[in-house]
């Protein structure tokens, strides 16, 4: 029994993105569209002098915390829904 390979069903796989807890995740969602609000006005307005460096920087800076808040908002759903099914 302990050999057996664990398979989820189709229905599984898709159960944790239910309103609630996307209601729950929210709390990182906006913060989401903050940065992606940033990373498009610095994409079209540069307000400092074209510098290369400084636009790798600029953007590393916030796309790098955007990925990493994309990651912890997907493990705290999956988090949530498995908590609310008793898993």
């Amino acid at each position: 029994m302990a050999d057996e390979p664990v398979t989820a069903e189709s229905s599984d796989q898709r159960d944790w993105a239910t309103f609630d807890t996307l209601l729950d995740v929210t709390v990182n969602i906006i913060p989401m569209g903050i940065l992606l609000f940033f990373v498009g006005l610095y994409a079209v307005i540069r307000p400092w002098n074209w510098d290369p460096g400084m636009f790798v920087l600029m953007h590393f800076l916030t796309l790098f915390p955007l990925l990493l808040l994309a990651v912890l908002t997907y493990v705290s759903a999956r988090a949530i829904a498995s908590d609310e099914r008793g898993i």
